[in-house]
């Protein structure tokens, strides 16, 4: 596909959906401006996630950034595996050119102060500041959030010009738990961006959005066959070792994609941050002053049925990617 034909179609789709925001914007007729940071090579569902994002109309994605998977403050080369793919699945969609794509840092911080500099923290810092008082820069991280901790570290005047979200570690029952895998791969990373003053979303992975799934049996009907992106995605399902044959795949990123798009398919709540002491230990403060925002709750079915619909007339608008 080219990108006239891709914003033709997302043209299509804006006709078709209605328009929510999870993060309210002062200019509710302009798309909010968007960063996917996606540790993509670890997992099937980052390139759901960063599709479903790319095709929603109330979106202008101008970053899909790459972030590490290792629990090393050495480098690593995790984060080169996300980028490849980044870049074949902005290749299959055209987007190569038009959507900045850079890399993110290889290796978690050494501490909560200390931030690792990359390509990707510095686009986060560049866009914010390109970005006013009307038009913050949402930015969500899918894997560890090196990045997102790093350019606030590297530059904390940004910080009232964005909006994080996170998806990983855990809130059930009104307490704060451990994260599974995310968290664990940056702790300090996640610990800056909790005692920030920095806008922030929360999506748990462990209570919440384990039931957001997605069927092979769905993806086939919609995908298969259509070419391009579209196929690519299919084919990440069929050859990613801990889904290849699998029937059903938990689609977790997908969630916090669907939470900020679509407020009214996820319960959320402004609670007090925890104080988190490592990667394992969490802290109950309730009456914190430090507020953030919570999804406690999704609608996992309407979240799947809102996924296929954007698709669908994604693909309706090309056909041949």
């Amino acid at each position: 596909m080219n990108r006239r034909s891709f914003v033709a179609a997302l043209t299509v789709i804006g006709l078709g959906l209605g328009l929510g925001f999870g993060v309210p914007s002062a200019r509710p007729d302009e798309p909010v401006r968007v960063v996917i940071d996606a540790d993509s090579a670890n997992e099937i569902d980052d390139l759901y996630a960063i599709v479903r994002a790319l095709v929603a109309p109330e979106y202008k994605v101008v970053g899909v950034t790459s972030a590490h998977w290792m629990r090393s403050t050495e480098p690593n080369a995790t984060v080169h595996r996300s980028q490849e793919l980044h870049e074949r699945l902005l290749d299959r969609m055209g987007l190569r050119e038009t959507v900045p794509h850079p890399l993110g840092a290889d290796r978690s911080m050494p501490d909560p102060a200390t931030p690792i500099d990359s390509p990707a923290a510095r686009h986060i810092i560049a866009l914010a500041h390109a970005g006013g008082p009307d038009d913050k820069l949402l930015v969500m991280a899918l894997g560890a959030p090196t990045n997102l901790a790093s350019a606030l570290l590297l530059d904390p005047s940004i910080e009232p010009k964005v909006t994080f979200a996170f998806i990983d570690g855990d809130y059930k029952n009104g307490r704060w738990g451990p994260g599974i895998f995310n968290w664990k791969n940056d702790i300090h990373a996640v610990r800056a961006i909790f005692e920030s003053k920095v806008d922030y979303f929360h999506m748990p992975a462990k209570s919440v959005s384990v039931e957001m799934v997605l069927t092979k049996q769905d993806v086939d009907e919609h995908l298969k066959g259509r070419g391009g992106a579209w196929d690519f995605l299919v084919e990440r399902w069929e050859t990613f070792p801990r889904t290849a044959g699998k029937p059903r795949k938990v689609m977790w990123d997908v969630a916090l994609v669907e939470a900020m798009l679509r407020p009214d398919l996820a319960t959320r709540v402004v609670v007090g941050a925890p104080i988190i002491r490592d990667a394992e230990t969490v802290e109950q403060h309730p009456d914190n002053p430090r507020r953030v925002t919570v999804f406690e709750a999704i609608d996992a079915e309407g979240m799947a049925r809102d996924f296929w619909k954007a698709l669908d007339a994604a693909v309706a608008g090309h056909r041949s990617p």
